[in-house]
């Protein structure tokens, strides 16, 4: 079978665009919001009601990659909006569509010399809008 990769759409489209693909790892997090009166008692023991969880994912590409390759992933995720992301997810154990968004990113600049720009990294998470 094909090696499955990380591709990007915008809401409401199925043209998938492949990115750059991440280091060789790429890290799964998840967070879950917690209800305000949650919280320990002078016991020590804990008293939960949660309310979500999330699914988050830190992308890491440090090979680096061409000014273009960062030019299509910014045009996704640079300005906070929802986009579609074909992932793997650890949670449901399979390939599958879901929207995500990225709140604050990182590139490093190698060079600026006109016409020979390199950039050395990208880092970012992506966070999932729905609960899982």
């Amino acid at each position: 079978m094909e090696q499955q990769r990380i591709k990007f759409a915008k809401i409401g489209s199925n043209n998938w665009v492949e990115i750059a693909q991440p280091d060789e790892e790429l890290s799964f997090d998840w967070e879950t919001t917690y209800s305000e009166d949650s919280g320990r008692v002078q016991t020590g023991e804990n008293y939960v009601k949660p309310l979500f969880t999330v699914e988050a994912y830190g992308y890491t590409n440090t090979q680096g990659l061409t000014v273009k390759e960062v030019s299509t992933i910014l045009k996704f995720i640079a300005k906070g909006k929802k986009f579609k992301m074909w992932h793997f997810s650890p949670y449901y154990g399979e390939w599958r569509s879901d929207e995500f968004y990225v709140g604050q990113g990182n590139i490093t600049i190698k060079t600026l010399k006109k016409g020979e720009e390199r950039l050395q990294g990208l880092s970012f998470q992506l966070t999932g809008v729905k609960p899982i």
